[in-house]
Parts: structure tokens; sequence; C-alpha cells
């Protein structure tokens, strides 16, 4: 790897984006983490010090439950080296640890503790800046917020563009401008709703669109499907039939079989084709028929975009279908690039990240992305070449 010509970057400030699962003051999924140090051997060596900071959930004002000082001990332990974790973001105590341990790597405490983040505020900004010489937006599972670390951290520093959020748009762009066809989507998660403009911006450009998870039975619904009890969007219905309904509809794969319950909490599974859906069924999983259908489609794709589970995959019973298209799609010739969230929980469990071409960091970022919407984050800043 070529470093930046002469490039010097002295006390370095890196937003990225360290919103990772924590329970009991450990880190759950540290997936994002590793991401965001994937590149630091090479900036310490053009950096004085470097500093990361981050968003830690929704803490509403500063709440410890929120704090960030486990990201910094997981960081650590992936480092083998220690994290100092500043409890601040900004003033002396930042400037102290900073001068008194060059060379080193630092966490600061939550952005979120200051309503200021999200507001936008350019006096906060101005502060928390003050104590570095350059900045890298790395934060892409953040780039749709308006907030003032992603859009005007920048205007303070010599700004950057992290490499991370670099690759991350060329990976999404590929899927938007110059797939490999045939281009296969499978969409899964629980509402229509947060795909829907997803789903209108993609299908003129895909080839199969494979619908899994509880957004499907709104689609059913309004083919005049009894889906017993199954999740549904009322609201959504009419859209639903729209789309399949269009031109574009014929794309649209959707699950033949299932695996049903009565109840959720009681584990138990029965599997059936649509047609035999009680009353009070519940779908909770695509079942065989449906999973070899999708298989057949995929092994054919020259680019797959995969974005949530097939089911309620947490419940042993219930994980089948997520664990089929998760083994699937991990052994494709494919080009495979994945939207984050829980598809990434589900490759952890059943296969390995490793198998993937690009597992995106942001869940919503890259929704947002593919939807056709413009993030604030996104290619303001010069590109780092490292």
């Amino acid at each position: 790897m070529v470093l930046s010509s002469g490039l010097k970057l002295g006390n370095t400030l890196i937003r990225a984006d360290l919103n990772v699962p924590i329970h009991e003051k450990v880190v759950k999924d540290n997936f994002r983490i590793i991401k965001a140090i994937e590149y630091l051997v090479d900036l310490r060596k053009i950096s004085k010090s470097v500093t990361f900071l981050s968003h830690l959930g929704r803490p509403e004002g500063i709440n410890l439950d929120y704090s960030l000082k486990p990201v910094a001990e997981e960081m650590s332990l992936l480092l083998n080296e220690e994290v100092l974790f500043i409890n601040s973001l900004h003033g002396p105590e930042v400037k102290n640890h900073i001068d008194e341990n060059p060379g080193k790597v630092f966490l600061l405490e939550n952005l979120r503790f200051h309503d200021e983040e999200a507001e936008n505020n350019l006096n906060f900004a101005k502060k928390v800046t003050e104590n570095f010489d350059s900045f890298i937006l790395d934060a892409f599972g953040a780039a749709h917020r308006n907030h003032a670390s992603i859009v005007s951290f920048g205007n303070f520093l010599e700004a950057y563009q992290g490499k991370l959020m670099t690759n991350e748009v060329n990976n999404l762009e590929l899927l938007t401008n110059s797939p490999k066809k045939p281009f296969s989507v499978i969409l899964g998660g629980a509402k229509i709703s947060d795909k829907l403009q997803l789903i209108n911006n993609l299908l003129p450009n895909v080839d199969n669109l494979l619908i899994g998870g509880g957004m499907c039975f709104t689609f059913l619904k309004a083919l005049g499907n009894n889906i017993g009890k199954s999740l549904y969007e009322e609201d959504y219905l009419q859209e639903a039939k729209e789309l399949l309904d269009s031109d574009n509809g014929k794309k649209i794969h959707l699950p033949t079989d299932f695996g049903v319950t009565k109840s959720i909490d009681s584990g138990i599974r029965l599997d059936k084709e649509i047609s035999e859906f009680s009353d009070d069924d519940i779908g909770v999983d695509i079942s065989e028929r449906t999973v070899k259908e999708f298989a057949a489609i995929l092994v054919t794709s020259n680019t797959v975009f995969w974005n949530g589970p097939m089911g309620i995959f947490e419940v042993d019973n219930f994980k089948l279908g997520t664990q089929s298209i998760t083994e699937i799609v991990s052994n494709l010739e494919a080009y495979t690039v994945v939207g984050g969230g829980d598809s990434v929980s589900a490759i952890r469990i059943f296969s390995d990240l490793s198998k993937f071409n690009h597992i995106s960091t942001g869940g919503g970022a890259s929704l947002k992305y593919l939807q056709g919407n413009e993030l604030p984050g996104v290619n303001i800043y010069k590109p780092l070449i490292l």
C-alpha cells in the first residue's frame, strides 16, 4: 500500500461509525470496529496521533449506559495495545491527553451526549476540532445524517474522505450504475414501508427481486392470499399491488411456502404452502421449496445484493430460510454485496464474513444511497489515498 507522497496529517481526528451493540458493558458485535481500524497502521505512519470519535445509540443527553468506553476496550483488544479513552469531546482534557501521549490512539466520548451534534452547531464543531490538525470522515453508517461531525467538522481542518467511506460508495455505485448481469436482489426484514423506495429505485435495473421476511406478507395479502395472523401493512397494500402489476412486476419473486406457528414464543414450527394457511397461522420463515426456487435464481446471477433476513432466525426453529440463503450466497461465484444490519448478524452465525465481496457498515445509509438519495456526508471531502 503506497502512502500519499509526503502527506503529513499531524494530530488526526477520525469520525468513524462505532455504533455497535453493547450488553452489560461488553461489545457484542465488533464488525464496525474492525472496519474502522482497518487502515490504522498506515494512518499512524503519517500522523502524530490518531483520535477516533463516534456516536453510540440515542442517549438523549449524557447517559453513561451509552458511553463509548467499552468500545475503547474492544479496540484495545483488537489492536493489542491500549486505546486511551477520553471521557469528553473538547477542551483541556483532550489536549492534555494528546500532548502527553504522542503516537497513541485515542477514543473520545459519545458525540450524542451533546445536542449540538444533531443540531449541526458550528460552534460545537469548532470546539471539538480545535485540538487537531486534520479530519477524516469515515463514518459511512452515519453519512445520511446532517450532523455536525458529518458535514461541519471539515470546515475547520484539512479534511479527507476516509478509505472505508470511499470503498462503500464505490461498491454501491457498482450496484446502481453497472452491475454485471443477471443482477439479483434479496430483500427481507419486517416492513415493506422501510424498503418501498429502495424497491422502486432498483426494480428497473434488476433482473430478479427475491422478497422474504415479514415484508413479503403485504405483497401476498395484496394478491388476495390468506396470510393468517402474519405481519403486514394495511396502508401499503395498494402500492404493493401496483408494483406487482407493473411492467417490472414479473421480476418480483415471492415465497410459496413457509414455516408457520400459532405463537412465536412457543418456537413450534409447521411448514405449509401459502394456500394452506389457517386464519391463526403466523408466517415466521420461508420454507424448503422457496429456498430451492430462490437458489435456482441466485446460482445464475453475476451480481447479488442482499439486505434483510428471511425470517426470525434468532429462534432456532425459525432459522432455516435465513441460514439457507446465507449459505447459498456465501458460495456463489457472483459479486456479492450485503447491506449491513441483521444480514451481518446472520452471516456471523451461519457463514463467514470473508466469503462476501463487500459487507456494508451502514445499514440505513446503504439503503438510502441505493434508494437514489444524496447523502450529506458522501463525497464532500477529497479522498484520502493510502
